[in-house]
């Protein structure tokens, strides 16, 4: 990735043309740039950048701006601002850039929304940007950062129980498939064979009738000739019949395997029993309470009596500790 430029980026020149605000921080040279600064746009929603060698003013129209002074840009300054980044607590990740190197250099430090959140300093102090400037985090503050980071834990782990489930279903979708075609295979050479039977039976049958209009002299021959023909026959039935049983055999198998129950109501029955677990275990009362609700939110494609049965079943089961292994 490019970091380096001779002239000003398209997102510095927007940035400069804003007042300093809950996305940006103008600062005039290195030493501007505090841990807090970091902290605070590493603990906000959307992350920030701040932008060294360039100090505010105001414009003739008395619009706050940002104007370019310059400042250091070197290795060792860029190991400044790293070693400030990776020293808070836990480590925030920063992208930095120089720009405007044919005139008066500065550093664009962009620092995206953190992943680990809260984020504080080795001496313990959390900040967090708004209205353009830093303070201090509230309790209140700290709790939806740690909602914040538990939601997003749970959205990655329901996303992959769904992916797995979606694979499985495509596997079962893939087995069905195969056997439906297997039988309608089986029962197309079935007719093609029942229809040449036939049509023999019936040339046969001609044949038997020319014979017995011309040779009534020879009764005894055409009885024997019916015989060998019923005969015939009772044979060709009894194997049409055997290969209909086979074909009866694989319709029931297949029915058999359509009567299990339904997969997809099984995981999900499985992942209701997960969530209640994990909610448990943060021993969050609220959204203990709140759980059957979001299950029905999360589930819309199932009855609702069938979703709050299994609901109660998991929190039964959470509330006894007789967790099914």
């Amino acid at each position: 990735m490019k970091t380096e430029f001779k002239r000003l980026s398209k997102k510095t020149k927007l940035l400069l043309n804003h007042s300093e605000g809950f996305d940006v921080d103008f600062k005039r040279d290195l030493e501007g740039v505090k841990l807090k600064t970091l902290i605070a746009f590493a603990n906000s929603r959307s992350g920030g950048t701040v932008l060294v060698g360039v100090e505010e003013y105001t414009s003739d129209e008395g619009l706050q701006r940002g104007r370019i002074v310059g400042c250091d840009v070197s290795d060792k300054a860029r190991l400044q601002i790293q070693n400030k980044a990776l020293s808070c607590v836990p480590p925030i990740m920063i992208q930095l850039y120089s720009e405007n190197l044919n005139k008066r250099p500065i550093l664009r430090i962009d620092i995206p929304s953190g992943s680990q959140k809260p984020y504080c300093s080795p001496s313990g102090e959390y900040s967090l940007r708004a209205d353009g400037r830093n303070r201090a985090l509230q309790p209140g503050d700290m709790l939806q950062l740690f909602m914040e980071r538990e939601s997003d834990q749970f959205l990655q782990r329901f996303k992959y129980a769904v992916s797995k489930l979606e694979q499985q279903v495509a596997v079962m979708d893939s087995e069905l498939r195969t056997g439906v075609d297997q039988m309608i295979d089986d029962i197309t050479r079935l007719d093609k064979d029942t229809a040449h039977i036939l049509n023999e039976l019936y040339r046969r049958f001609m044949d038997l009738k020319l014979e017995t209009e011309s040779s009534k002299r020879h009764d005894h021959q055409v009885e024997r000739k019916i015989q060998r023909l019923k005969h015939g026959l009772d044979h060709k039935y009894r194997e049409l019949a055997g290969r209909m049983d086979n074909i009866n055999l694989k319709v029931d198998a297949l029915l058999n395997h359509l009567q299990v129950e339904d997969p997809i109501c099984h995981r999900v029955r499985e992942q209701v029993l997960e969530m209640a677990l994990m909610i448990e275990e943060k021993d969050n009362p609220d959204l203990l309470a709140d759980f059957a609700d979001i299950i029905v939110r999360i589930y819309p494609d199932i009855e609702p009596e069938k979703l709050m049965g299994w609901v109660n079943d998991a929190l039964g089961i959470v509330s006894s500790n007789e967790i099914p292994h």
